[in-house]
Order: C-alpha cells, then structure tokens, then sequence
C-alpha cells in the first residue's frame, strides 16, 4: 500500500484517539456493570434472608396455635369465643404471611432476571472490547508492516544512489585519465618537434 499523506496522518491520529476514549468508557461501563452484579447479589441474599425469616416466623406461630389449641380443648365452653379469636388472628396472620411471602417469591423473580440481562451487558461488553483490541492490534501490525516497506524501498533507494554515484566516478576518473594521456602525447609530440627529449626535461 502506498505511504498516506501528512494530513491523512494526522486525521488518523483523531480516530485514534477517539478510539481510546471508547475504550476508556467501555473499562467504566465494565466496572459499573460488576458494581450493580455485587449490589445485586447483596439484595438477592437479603431477599433470601427475609424469606427464611419469614417462613421461620410461620412455623412458631404455628407451633404457639398448636400449644394454643391444645391448652383451649382443655377449657370450658364459655372460653369458646377466646379461641375463636386466636383462630382468626392466626388465619390473618398467615393471610398475610402468604401475601409476603408471595412478594418475596416475585422480588426475587425479579433480582434474579435483573441479574441475568446484567451478566448478558457484562458479556456483551466484554466482546466489544475484545473486538476494539483485535482491530487496533489489526491496525498496529498494518503500520508496522508499512513502516517494514518503507525501511525496505529507502534502503533500495540508497544502494541505488550509491551503486550509480560510484558508476559516474569511475566513468569520470577513465575520461580523466584518457584526457591526461592526450594531452601528456601531444606535448611530447610539440617538444619532439623542437629536437628537444621530452626524457631529458
């Protein structure tokens, strides 16, 4: 691929680093997400916690009606209407226990689907960095190749120029020696024709 220009270099000095402003918002994201995971968790447990108190609770109430009952077999008739009583708080008592523990059961529908579409963000944001590393990964090996043939053609460039510098100056240094033995024949030939050696000069 050909060299890009400086001006496209410094646009793509803007993308990246508009690229890793994403990335920094998807590292946040990422810590968000765990963060609203851990107090989903905390809330599901307290859930829990509260269901087994709840459950604890009906079963001594229900063991308090039982002692109740027996101890009311053992009265007269005119203490009917105590146990009458005692029946009814016991069945609003579990009315409303089973009520609670009804919206419990739907909290905790609710926590746990919360949890699940969190974890699926969590997945999700983690594919989408995975993704951006791979392309600038992608991106770094295809300026490292570049700058490689690059490196290459000056290289070739430079032997090139060398190769023909050393070409002309052995091509000069022959016209200059050529020259030299002309000159140095026909100044031989001028004293000659003086009578005079050109040895004995």
């Amino acid at each position: 691929m050909p060299p890009k220009k400086k001006g496209k270099g410094k646009g793509k000095k803007g993308k990246k680093k508009k690229k890793n402003d994403a990335e920094l918002t998807i590292e946040d994201k990422y810590k968000k997400t765990m963060n609203e995971i851990e107090a989903l968790k905390d809330h599901l447990a307290i859930r829990k916690q509260l269901a087994r108190r709840s459950d604890a609770h009906s079963e001594e109430w229900k063991l308090r009606m039982k002692i109740a009952q027996e101890d009311l077999d053992q009265q007269k008739e005119d203490q009917r209407d105590v146990t009458s009583d005692m029946t009814r708080q016991y069945k609003t008592m579990q009315t409303e226990m089973g009520v609670r523990v009804h919206h419990l059961e739907a909290d905790l529908a609710k926590t746990k689907a919360q949890l699940a579409k969190t974890e699926q963000e969590l997945k999700s944001t983690k594919e989408q960095k995975e993704q951006m590393t791979q392309q600038k990964d992608e991106t770094i090996g295809e300026l490292e190749e570049k700058i490689r043939n690059m490196e290459l053609s000056y290289e070739n460039m430079l032997h090139e120029a060398l190769d023909n510098l050393v070409l002309k100056l052995d091509t000069a240094k022959k016209r200059w020696e050529a020259e030299a033995t002309h000159i140095h024949a026909v100044e031989k030939e001028k004293l000659l024709a003086f009578g005079l050696n050109p040895l004995d000069i």
